[in-house]
């Protein structure tokens, strides 16, 4: 699957000199909010200088000193291919929740140093949008499902009241927005189409809904319309 990267952000890392603290650095530069959607991935960039080396961190406590003690969030796990080195990286698999992210450069030849310290966000996937159908009885409903976040989507939905009409489908879509054709014949009159799980990007986060706050939408089955005699009109 084509990796999906919701943010690319870009920044310029100047120089201090070592002799200044880094707690100094922090101070001295303002942390910016950074707000993704979970599954998500995040690319980050830091405009390269010649003999430098940069380390990133991520850290869920944010009473630590960001200075000196390493990140509390395994590396190996929330940065792609583990790699927490160099002037891009990529953070993903973050569970929604609050966390800030560190980049460490220095160069040991002319004896610099800095940092910079971002906040974090990472909020749940929205609720998917789910737009109705009306129709005659007989014909063939069509319900759109438009996701918001990371696919591939595997999702449990059901629809109507009877029994046995719930549907599994699994790894069925890269597509954001996609039709549901309800191939059972349903009654005329008013019918509901609801999503009881979603689980996002191949298991990354699944999403199970309690009854009262189920995406759900409505269907509208009219009855065939009455045929009626054709008459000749009477001059």
């Amino acid at each position: 699957m084509i990796k999906k990267y919701a943010h690319i952000f870009r920044y310029l890392l100047g120089f201090i000199p070592a002799m200044l603290t880094v707690a100094t650095a922090v101070a001295q530069k303002p942390v910016q909010t950074i707000e993704a959607v979970e599954c998500e991935t995040i690319q980050f960039e830091i405009t390269e200088f010649p003999g430098d080396e940069y380390t990133w961190d991520i850290y869920q406590d944010s009473t630590g000193n960001f200075a000196t003690n390493q990140g509390d969030m395994e590396s190996a796990v929330y940065f792609e291919d583990g790699m927490y080195r160099g002037s891009t990286v990529r953070v993903l698999n973050l569970p929604h929740g609050n966390y800030f992210l560190r980049v460490m450069a220095w160069d040991e030849v002319k004896c610099t140093n800095n940092l910079i310290v971002f906040k974090l966000n990472v909020i749940e996937p929205p609720p998917p949008e789910l737009i109705g159908d009306s129709l005659c009885y007989g014909e063939v409903p069509i319900v759109r499902v438009i996701f918001t976040g990371t696919g591939p989507w595997d999702f449990e939905y059901a629809y109507s009241d009877a029994e046995g009409n719930t549907v599994n489908l699994n790894g069925h879509t890269d597509d954001p927005d996609m039709a549901i054709p309800i191939m059972t014949p349903l009654p005329e009159g008013k019918a509901k189409f609801w999503i009881m799980s979603v689980d996002y990007s191949n298991g990354c986060t699944v999403k199970t809904y309690e009854e009262e706050e189920q995406p759900h939408t409505g269907i509208l089955i009219y009855p065939i319309p009455a045929k009626k005699p054709i008459y000749l009109k009477e001059n």
